[in-house]
């Protein structure tokens, strides 16, 4: 993921195994990095779209924290955001990031 949110745009796998295997002792094959962008696709974490004979992939997710939060939510659903609620609720400092956040 890291390497596609510094890219800035759109990459073939070929590229982002590059990338990846550069500071690494045994490199990842590409098969892997291929695997591993195409379930993060699927899961929508990663945009995929063709350029010609090939897909590339772009970051379907922010950050990090929007990748946990998905997971929370397409695991736990209702329930998460039910626990969400209750702890802003009991938390005035929560309550008020929270607020800040949903006026930007």
């Amino acid at each position: 993921m890291a390497v596609l949110w510094r890219a800035g745009r759109p990459l073939p796998v070929r590229e982002v195994a590059a990338e990846v295997n550069a500071g690494r002792g045994a490199p990842l094959a590409y098969t892997t990095v291929m695997t591993v962008m195409s379930r993060l696709a699927g899961k929508g974490i990663l945009a995929r779209s063709r350029s010609g004979r090939r897909f590339v992939y772009a970051p379907g997710a922010a950050d990090t924290a929007d990748i946990a939060v998905r997971g929370v939510l397409a695991e736990f659903g209702d329930a998460a955001l039910a626990r969400f609620v209750e702890q802003a609720e009991l938390d005035p400092q929560l309550r008020e990031r929270l607020r800040r956040l949903m006026e930007q």
